[in-house]
């Protein structure tokens, strides 16, 4: 008897987050399986209020009409923190990606962070099974839970299709991006937001630029604007360098691809990440990642990474520079990527979610 199993997204999917993706693909992942019978709820915001949406969202879930529907199946998967207040018919399984509300609340809104937090304790309580997506991220649950690290898994997270050693060398699109020559930029993307650690990589590539090798280098961050992003780009428009420094908001899935294929160096200067997607892309195209030497890097980039100490800026200024003088081996990297990239697989991933849902699942 097949398990019958619905995917709740969160409104994620059609905000474009790294947990829509995350939805999506493992959607596509498990509906490829014949021992499963799997349904994916797209939530879609109707209101340009975050706020708002949140609300309406878990009034939803927890509705009689949601209780209902989750009758229908053998367990529900909530991959964005919140699951109802109410019990369920059926298991429940929710995904925390991540509890930086409790590990770093200044980087966060107050609003979103209380709010954030309220969601992860009730999940934790009241879930059949919770999830993450790093060994990293399972121990820092278990450590704030202690109570409930019987029933705390993880799995990694799998490689997206839009970013790939091929590319289409015609325009960008982005007419921005027209600015930039092969292998002389650095690249970060990401939300433009104080959590990311944009400051670090701004200030760092300022002083970069002092060194004569590195005057033909600029800088990129593709990402729409988050917390606390206006001041990265008010801080480079008056730099003496602000003409190298490119904030792109969004952009396309091709202007992207081109963006890692041609860039001279990643850099990821994290603080805190639950896993960390641009280490695995990097790996995909053999791009060089300069990122922070945190616990959850060292796990998903192990001796693919090129990393720096965070309370040092010298140390990341040093890591541009290996990139500058050419110092780093790209075939080495690609070889090392190569021994990696297998551990990043969807069905390989979606069969570890099985075999975690369906004990006992199945009435």
């Amino acid at each position: 008897m097949s398990l019958k199993l619905l995917i709740d997204d969160g409104m994620q999917i059609s905000l474009g987050t790294g947990i829509g993706k995350y939805s999506q693909y493992l959607y596509e992942a498990l509906s490829r399986r014949d021992d499963i019978d799997v349904d994916l709820i797209s939530w879609k915001p109707a209101s340009s209020s975050r706020k708002s949406n949140r609300f309406d969202y878990l009034k939803y879930v927890n509705s009689g009409e949601f209780y209902q529907l989750a009758g229908k199946y053998d367990a529900v998967l909530f991959t964005n923190y919140a699951i109802p207040y109410r019990r369920l018919p059926c298991k429940v399984v929710c995904c925390i990606p991540d509890i930086v509300s409790f590990l770093h609340p200044d980087t966060l809104p107050t609003a979103y962070r209380y709010y954030n937090r309220a969601m992860i304790r009730n999940s934790v309580k009241k879930s059949d099974l919770v999830l993450t997506i790093s060994e990293s991220v399972k121990k820092e649950i278990a450590d704030f839970f202690p109570g409930y690290s019987s029933k705390i898994a993880y799995t990694w997270l799998g490689l997206y299709e839009g970013i790939h050693k091929d590319f289409c060398p015609d325009p960008y699109e982005n007419a921005t991006l027209s600015l930039l020559t092969p292998q002389k930029f650095f690249l970060f993307v990401s939300t433009i937001e104080k959590r990311k650690n944009v400051g670090l990589v701004l200030d760092a590539f300022l002083k970069l630029k002092e060194h004569e090798l590195a005057k033909d280098y600029k800088m990129v961050f593709a990402g729409r604007l988050g917390y606390g992003g206006e001041e990265f780009i008010a801080k480079a428009r008056e730099s003496k360098y602000g003409n190298d420094i490119l904030f792109t908001g969004y952009v396309s899935d091709s202007d992207l691809n081109r963006l890692y294929n041609e860039a001279a160096a990643f850099v990821f200067p994290t603080v805190y990440e639950g896993f960390g997607f641009a280490q695995i892309e990097c790996m995909s195209v053999g791009l060089p990642i300069i990122l922070s030497d945190i616990p959850i890097n060292r796990e998903i980039s192990r001796d693919y990474g090129l990393f720096f100490d965070l309370k040092d800026e010298d140390s990341l200024i040093g890591r541009m520079i290996d990139v500058v003088n050419g110092d780093v081996d790209r075939n080495k990297l690609s070889e090392i990527a190569e021994r990696y990239l297998p551990d990043f697989n969807w069905d390989a991933i979606a069969e570890q979610y099985m075999n975690l849902i369906n004990i006992d699942s199945v009435r």
